[in-house]
């Protein structure tokens, strides 16, 4: 019995092929247990392989089978738990888990299951009961018990001990862990003090098997010689019997006999399977160890044997328990047939399955159906028709021949999603973008839409197709951008948008405030008119500021929307977000009083709250009274979101009480309770107390912010449709408290916006439906819209209103208090940036360098006005790489685009004596880490955006953005190559008639080719530029230059003209400037070289450009130039 050199005849488990996937000998009876790719669990009997039980563990393969004395426990892969069986094929119990399975293993008391989820489960091994349960680092992907500790391979490579008593860590130190395998773990077993693992390893960064079988020793986790195996390691099984020998097997069956004690030393014990036709996928040993079975991928278990001579020993070894076989059917009854048999004698069998007579949902039809009629007879064919028998024929007529059976198809509909793919024939494109689905509950614009990228990218995208109204929506590929429906609805909020667009005039210290964000995103809404916005820089703000908060539940870490409760998230966010207004909206004690006739204006010697405050503070007098001795105390609450807070039951089973919102409403304002505590006053221990709250009518805020928190069924049930009637009015009257009596005064409060929750199987999101003020007064026009992102629709007032179905979750309420809307002032608030901050340095760099200052700050006389000309350009960084999907076909779908981050910025003056000057030239500071700064394109180098390191003008993004607004309320003229984007990355809307894009100049429509700046500056100015890397100012500069060529082109009549000859000359080029005479190529670095011992040639910096020198007219072709001299930068 050295060997396992007898090969046995093959057992064939199923008739049609499956794969094995698990083996495990039974420890007392002659029996292999084997685990099928179908999820079937089966025995079989003795080396001939009699079929005995057979029981299904699982829809998918089963995952691993472990046999004891009295039962056997299974789980399939990708199943969601482990179960236990009966030998007779009855289950004893089976523990559902939330997460897939993973592995599991047992021991003679605790079942221990890995998950999915990096969890870490132990169940009672007796009843399938969970004892603990703990978070693991990584995915557990094999365990095994090893005495009194359970031993788990993962994912990330690591093999960990831990204690199966308490689900720790073994001693919790660095003993309990130690990488094993680069690539993961892909087999764990251990025997004594000897731990095996075989896995992947990396080679070149790509996952590759690893040709060790890696050995430690148990005590303390070091690491012994490991153990060499050519053939690749697939499985590793211990040999019972024999101390620290273990049986490597590879998949194409060649198995080696180790002993792991034998430092170094090779081992001579080799076998192999020699009928193998596919490959090994299960291995295992009997418990003597007489026998190794091995199943392939065609379902044949091959049987290897240490039995010498004609010797018949039982699979598990010795004469064990009895086989307990399947019990035979029962014999059907006879039946004697007469006339008189009633049919129902005979009966039918138990189905499994649903019959087809079991009509679905889908088949109940709630309209009939219309078939098309049948196709007329063309008149040529009935003109020349003959009847025989009452049979009709005629000649195919000449015209008709190739057209028969031919079925006329409708027009076919226009996407209409992306801008290069419209068709130009004029055709009408459909009124929605979305179509219906009648198996679909869900109404069309409620629907989630997604922006898809083309090869163009995102700006590709057609927006328009989804919003033909005039107010703009937003875009969804944003991090965070689960807030777009609140930023409508306050957008919306004539109040708050006022404090917000006069907060960004103010000089905010804060480098991340979202009362500035809000302040812009509002402005950019305010000017687009209808085209699609993005709230990148508030969505990146919300981010950085729930992280410092420690209110991670807030960030959006690009989760499946499935998994996230977003009706949750976004009440979080309001509360948090008015919180952060109020802090950033404040300047005590300076704050401006912006409602006249508040217990604010009239009450001096208390200090003015904060403008968010004044509009939706409630501030109320909580008021606490012991009921034993009466005695009462209070203390002011000041709260900015009411959370609504519904009737409830005693008994599970009872009704819901009905309740009108007025009344739900006021009573979570006030929050009469009551609770036990002890009395300072009377003493007495566990009094009962009763809590409320009071505030007058007369302070009840203008506007009403309401968290819906509907967190149950009995909640929702509130605001289901009955009877055609709806749970939310339009107009709804509130009165307040005053000492526990109801105000006789009342405010009414009319609904203006509401979001919710739209929520399928397949995807959630919200949406929100708003009465725009813009709207209300338009005849024959609702006021209400619904922003479903970037998707905007006109809605009537019902929408907003009614909730048929569970597909429609509410989650926040914004009421408008009617009476107070003319108690408005907003005369102390700021309207306008001061133009000074163009003529002041702002730089916050400690080692500013002054001689890289390329610019010179604007004089007060120099402060542009409308129709001024300004060159601009902007470099940027990327923050995110993109995220794309690889499909099995080889094309590939961007998930997220990369996320790009303005780095620089430079504009200069477009007219004037001073003309190409720069006067803003800032590199913009960032506190986020960047994942790559394009040095190659940007020009940005490490350092560079550090105000510790950088020897620019280095000034943060709000100033810069600042500036930029500024510069677009005066009515400035931009001029530049590429604005779109550079705008879009910027997160500025800036009104199409003081946008001048060169590169929309110089294009003809019909060549679909977009000429590059590097081409045209080479082609009109003999100058190449960007030849190592890009420069803003050089860009600027020579857009600027572009932009006066037209003009002179213009003046002439001649630019259609010098326009074909570009293009002309750029197709012999390629579109790129060509090698100047005597000059070898320059490679674009990442890192530019320095230029050295050249004097500037352009107010540009000459880092990266070529000078042609001739005597021929500048703007004539350059393939009639001769070049006398070429100028250029040397690396040395």
């Amino acid at each position: 019995m050295s060997t396992y050199k007898h090969s046995l005849a093959p057992i064939v488990v199923h008739a049609f092929p499956h794969p094995i996937s698990a083996l495990s000998f039974d420890p007392v009876s002659d029996a292999l247990w084997v685990g099928s790719g179908n999820g079937y669990v089966s025995a079989h009997h003795s080396i001939r392989g009699l079929k005995g039980v057979c029981f299904k563990a699982g829809d998918l393969p089963v995952l691993k089978v472990v046999a004891d004395e009295n039962s056997v426990k299974a789980a399939s892969a990708g199943g969601d738990g482990v179960g236990s069986w009966v030998k007779g094929g009855m289950n004893k119990w089976f523990y559902n888990s939330d997460d897939s399975v993973m592995n599991f293993a047992y021991s003679s008391t605790i079942t221990a299951l890995s998950t999915s989820g990096s969890e870490l489960l132990l169940i009672n091994a007796m009843t399938g009961n969970l004892l603990r349960q703990a978070t693991m680092p990584s995915i557990a992907t094999h365990l095994e018990f090893s005495h009194n500790i359970l031993l788990t391979g993962s994912a990330d490579g690591y093999l960990r001990a831990w204690d199966p008593r308490t689900a720790t860590a073994r001693n919790g130190g660095s003993e309990s862990m130690v990488k094993a395998h680069y690539g993961g773990v892909q087999g764990l077993q251990t025997t004594g003090n000897f731990v095996f693992t075989i896995g992947m390893s990396l080679r070149q960064a790509h996952p590759f098997p690893d040709p060790l079988v890696k050995v430690y020793d148990l005590r303390n986790m070091r690491a012994l010689p490991p153990i060499s195996f050519a053939a690749s390691p697939a499985f590793i099984n211990v040999v019972p019997n024999r101390s620290s020998t273990i049986a490597v097997t590879s998949n194409s069956g060649s198995i080696s006999i180790v002993d792991a004690s034998n430092f170094g030393g090779i081992s001579n014990d080799f076998t192999r399977i020699e009928d193998l036709t596919s490959f090994i996928t299960a291995v295992t040993i009997s418990p003597t160890g007489a026998y190794l079975a091995c199943g392939d991928a065609d379902g044949i278990i091959h049987l290897k044997s240490q039995v010498e001579g004609d010797e018949v020993v039982p699979l598990n070894g010795f004469e064990g328990r009895p086989v307990e076989w399947a019990n035979p059917p029962e014999s059907l009854p006879e039946l004697e047939w007469t006339e008189s048999t009633p049919l129902n004698s005979i009966g039918l069998p138990r189905y499994k399955t649903q019959l087809l007579s079991a009509w679905t949902p889908q088949f109940n039809l709630t309209k009939p159906i219309s078939f098309p009629p049948p196709p007329k007879i063309p008149t040529q064919v009935l003109n020349t028709m003959k009847m025989n028998d009452n049979v009709a024929y005629a000649p195919l007529p000449k015209e008709l021949r190739g057209r028969r059976n031919m079925v006329v198809l409708e027009k076919k509909k226009i996407g209409g999603r992306f801008r290069s793919g419209k068709s130009g024939t004029g055709e009408h494109e459909p009124e929605s973008p979305l179509f219906d689905d009648a198996g679909d509950d869900v109404p069309v614009v409620y629907r989630h839409v997604e922006i898809e990228y083309s090869k163009f990218g995102v700006e590709d995208f057609d927006f328009g197709f989804y919003n033909r109204t005039e107010y703009s929506g937003l875009e969804t590929h944003i991090l965070n951008s689960y807030t777009n429906p609140l930023l409508q609805v306050l957008h919306y909020n004539l109040p708050v948008r006022r404090l917000a667009k006069s907060h960004i005039t103010t000089d905010c210290p804060r480098e991340h405030c979202l009362l500035c964000e809000l302040g812009f995103v509002v402005r950019m809404l305010e000017d687009a008119k209808g085209i699609n916005c993005q709230s990148s820089n508030f969505c990146k703000a919300v981010g950085v500021l729930a992280q410092m908060s420690n209110a991670i539940d807030l960030v959006d870490y690009g989760r499946e929307p499935t998994e996230l409760d977003y009706a949750h998230m976004i009440q979080s966010f309001q509360r948090f977000l008015f919180d952060r207004l109020v802090l950033e909206g404040s300047d005590l004690p300076a704050n401006p009083i912006i409602v006249k006739g508040s217990s604010y204006a009239s009450n001096q010697q208390n200090a003015v709250p904060a403008p968010i405050t004044q509009l939706v503070g409630i501030d109320t007098k909580n008021v606490v009274t012991c009921f034993h001795c009466k005695a009462a105390r209070s203390k002011d609450n000041l709260t900015h979101v009411v959370d609504l807070i519904y009737p409830r039951t005693i008994l599970p089973n009872d009704t819901v009480p009905y309740s009108d919102f007025p009344t739900i409403l006021r009573n979570s304002i006030l929050r009469n309770m009551t609770h036990k505590a002890a009395c300072t006053n009377c003493g007495k221990n566990f009094s009962n107390f009763s809590s409320r709250r009071e505030i007058s009518t007369r302070d009840l805020p203008l506007t009403l912010a309401i968290n819906a928190c509907v967190n149950s069924e009995d909640n929702f049930k509130y605001w289901f449709d009955h009877r055609n009637q709806t749970f939310l009015k339009s107009q709804i009257e509130l009165h307040g408290e005053v000492d526990d009596m109801e105000d006789p005064e009342g405010a009414i409060y009319q609904l203006r916006a509401v979001v919710v929750q739209v929520a399928t199987e397949e995807h959630s999101h919200l949406a929100a439906i708003v009465k725009v003020p813009e709207a209300e007064g338009k005849e024959g026009v609702s006021p209400w819209y619904i922003f479903n992102d970037f998707m905007v629709r006109n809605v009537p007032e019902q929408e907003a209103l009614s909730f048929p179905g569970r597909w429609k979750i509410p989650a926040i309420l914004h009421f408008e208090r009617v009476d107070k809307k003319d108690l408005l002032d907003f005369s102390q608030l700021l309207d306008a940036i001061d133009p000074a901050i163009l003529c002041r340095e702002t730089s916050i760099s400690l080692n500013r360098d002054p001689d890289l200052i390329k610019h010179a700050l604007l004089d007060f006389a120099e402060l542009p006005t409308l129709g001024t000309v300004v060159a601009v350009d902007a470099e940027f960084v990327s923050m995110q790489q993109e995220e794309t999907e690889y499909r099995s076909d080889g094309t590939k779908k961007v998930i997220r685009p990369a996320r790009l981050s303005l780095a620089r910025v430079s504009c200069l003056r477009g007219n004037g004596p001073k003309e190409g000057v720069p006067f803003i030239d800032d590199h913009i500071h960032t506190s986020e880490v960047i994942v790559d700064y394009l040095t190659e394109f940007s020009g940005i180098e490490f350092g560079d955006l550090d105000p510790m390191r950088s020897p620019h003008t280095l000034t943060p993004l709000k100033v810069v953005y600042k500036k930029l607004r500024l510069l677009v309320d005066r009515g400035c003229i931009f001029i530049g190559h590429g604005l779109s984007k550079d705008f879009r990355i910027i997160n500025i809307f800036v009104p199409p008639e003081q946008v001048i894009d060169t590169v929309d100049l110089y294009f003809i429509r019909a060549r679909q080719r977009r000429l590059s700046l590097r081409f045209l500056s080479w082609y009109l100015f003999r100058e190449v530029i960007q030849t190592e890397t890009h420069d803003s100012i050089e860009d600027a500069h020579f857009a600027l230059k572009l932009f006066k060529k037209y003009n002179e082109f213009e003046s002439e009549g001649i630019f259609d003209q010098k326009l074909e000859e570009i293009y002309k000359e750029g197709r012999q080029y390629n579109f790129k400037p060509p090698i100047p005479p005597g000059a070898s190529p320059v490679d674009r670095q990442a890192t530019p070289p320095i230029p050295i011992g050249i004097s500037t040639l352009l107010s540009s910096p000459p880092s990266s450009r070529f000078q042609y020198s001739s005597n021929s007219q500048i703007g004539s072709p350059p393939s009639h130039r001769v070049c006398s001299a070429v100028v250029f930068w040397s690396d040395t």
